[in-house]
């Protein structure tokens, strides 16, 4: 039986059942980063799965495969003491056993004793293996990460920089909002 644009109601089904699994392994990953269950996420991603933290990562390259993002999740605590990560957005397409997500973060993290606001936009990629979805890539665009104490929204809007390749994006002097009319 064909429903709406020649897709048969069992594709349909499958499509929002991975929907839900794919939001499940997202809340999964960011419950495991507020529990710090760090030793257990390898558990989410593809065996050649690739993940970039943007300035967060500490190195000029992704990490590259389960083994090596594994390493690097339980080494997120002798950088950040405290950290805590709030998605919103979720937003899923799916595409047979391959699918494509973004969400936005709302984070608050600790290094030492001083805290940070940040907010940043999570850009990813699921594959279904062996019936599972996991994470194929994961990809983290900083928008901020400014220490509670100051502005979020002027030039040095980026802290807590730690890819030495790192280049701070110019000032956008068209931030301010145009004036009414």
């Amino acid at each position: 039986m064909s429903g709406q644009n020649g897709i048969s109601l069992e594709e349909r089904i499958d499509r929002l059942e991975s929907i839900e699994k794919i939001q499940q392994l997202k809340n999964t990953y960011h419950l495991f980063i507020n529990d710090c269950r760090f030793t257990e996420f390898g558990e989410l991603f593809t065996e050649d799965a690739v993940v970039d933290m943007g300035y967060m990562g500490g190195e000029k390259e992704s990490w590259r495969g389960r083994e090596q993002i594994s390493k690097r999740f339980m080494e997120i605590p002798a950088v950040l003491n405290q950290i805590k990560q709030f998605i919103h957005c979720h937003t899923v397409n799916v595409d047979g056993d391959k699918a494509s997500g973004w969400a936005l973060l709302e984070a608050r993290y600790g290094s030492d004793e001083r805290s940070y606001n940040v907010a940043a936009k999570y850009e990813d990629t699921y594959k279904r293996v062996n019936g599972k979805w996991l994470f194929d890539t994961v990809f983290v665009k900083f928008y901020f990460t400014v220490p509670m104490c100051e502005s979020w929204c002027d030039e040095k809007r980026h802290y807590l920089i730690r890819r030495p390749d790192f280049q701070q994006p110019p000032a956008q002097a068209n931030l301010r909002p145009n004036p009414p009319v």
